[in-house]
């Protein structure tokens, strides 16, 4: 079977996917992407394209894909389901469960704070020496119990790269008495009945996860370490950029802008970053709630068919309708710290971007193929994403193990968004 022709299935109303998808991958050279959609609580397309691996092996819609930062979604998720059952109070200090967490000046910092980026927690501390040192749990969030924000909690934006999972995964640890893998297990994967959905890949199931790759032009394919695009950012302070940075910092101080230029470098780039091999069993296998989520698209797509359909799936409530409306609701609409774009940042969520149109219909204003103001979901570095818009009733995933292909990185998740907006819209309610 040709690696270019899509595997799964997809119904009428949703073909054109097939062509967002296929976007995803190289027109030539190894990559592969899957893509799954619920549509009113329906599936309506699971499909795979391209390559897992620079052999040739197939993308399956079974394959596992370690998604980067689509990870912080799933994992804020299980912060809403513990705080649904009473058992944290997004209003009350983060203290109250992490008695530690007060140094520094962080006694008041805020559940609902921490887990909208806005704790000041965003720059990865001094005291990480050494790439190895985020597979040691108890030292990262020693070290982020110690660490000082870096600007008065709750005023800023700023996005926790890194520390999110941590702070927000020890949090949970310590509110629950139990493991951030076992929660994760019982109250999600297990109730959703879901066939891929990791935050440290068991052993057993590494043989399901594609390979990472990293596609770049001109060079001839290696069989190394698989390196992000983001990883290339220490060897290219090294070269010299780092004093652009500092000078970048001073010229956005002086526009009276929020992003600085250092401080994303410290939030994005751990120390040995370029040394991460994104395929090593030993990422894989580690908890690192915040950029090491292995899935499954059709598993992403089931939790946020869940949140888009007033937080029920075939019978098995995740979250209660409050809490999705307080889990979606915007938190910041400006620029941030560590990103310059406008992410419109929800309660560990932001929302999804397309394109569209707006039209007039019957006397009302409707935007055809833009996400809705409620959408609201978490996409990772390289292409990876998944998210709800309740107004449709819609779940859109798509996981990716190429971070280039016919359309260049994140914009492929634009166009994907886009295509199941519009076929949502064109889709009649008695189909």
């Amino acid at each position: 079977m040709s690696a270019a022709k899509p595997r799964g299935f997809v119904t009428p109303e949703f073909a054109p996917l097939v062509r967002a998808l296929e976007l995803y991958v190289p027109a030539r050279g190894p990559g592969g992407a899957v893509l799954s959609v619920h549509h009113r609580g329906q599936l309506v397309a699971n499909l795979a394209v391209g390559t897992r691996d620079r052999d040739g092996a197939l993308m399956q819609p079974e394959t596992l894909v370690m998604g980067l930062s689509t990870v912080k979604g799933v994992t804020a998720t299980l912060l809403h389901i513990i705080a649904d059952r009473g058992i944290i109070d997004l209003a009350a200090p983060v203290a109250r469960y992490w008695p530690e967490f007060a140094q520094a000046g962080k006694r008041d910092i805020t559940v609902h704070e921490l887990v909208s980026h806005r704790a000041g927690l965003y720059m990865l501390p001094d005291t990480i020496e050494r790439i190895e040192d985020i597979y040691d749990w108890e030292r990262m969030v020693g070290a982020l119990a110690r660490a000082k924000p870096a600007h008065a909690p709750g005023r800023d934006l700023g996005y926790h790269a890194w520390t999110f999972g941590w702070l927000v995964g020890e949090l949970l640890q310590r509110a629950t008495g139990a493991l951030f893998s076992d929660l994760l297990r019982e109250c999600i994967a297990k109730p959703l009945a879901l066939t891929g959905c990791y935050i440290g890949l068991p052993d057993s199931e590494h043989h399901r996860v594609a390979k990472i790759i990293q596609v770049q032009t001109g060079e001839p394919p290696r069989s190394g370490a698989a390196r992000s695009l983001v990883s290339q950012a220490p060897a290219l302070a090294q070269a010299g950029i780092g004093m652009g940075i500092g000078l970048g910092s001073k010229v956005t101080r002086a526009l009276g802008l929020r992003f600085d230029p250092a401080q994303a470098m410290r939030a994005m780039a751990p120390p040995g970053l370029s040394q991460l091999n994104l395929n090593a069993p030993a990422f894989l296998r580690a908890v690192i709630p915040s950029v090491n989520g292995v899935f499954d698209a059709i598993s992403l797509s089931r939790i946020y068919a869940a949140l888009a359909n007033g937080g029920e799936l075939g019978g098995v409530r995740l979250l209660s309708r409050a809490a999705i409306d307080r889990a979606r609701a915007d938190q910041s609409v400006g620029l941030g710290r560590v990103i310059p774009f406008p992410l419109r940042v929800k309660m560990g969520y932001h929302r999804p971007v397309s394109l569209g149109v707006r039209v007039s219909m019957f006397g009302r204003d409707r935007d055809l193929g833009i996400a809705s103001a409620d959408a609201f979901g978490h996409f990772g570095l390289g292409g990876s994403g998944a998210w709800a818009d309740p107004e449709r009733e819609l779940s859109v995933a798509v996981v990716t193990n190429c971070f280039v292909g016919r359309l260049p990185a994140d914009l492929r998740t634009v166009g994907v968004c886009t295509a199941a907006n519009f076929a949502a819209d064109r889709r009649s309610p008695s189909s």
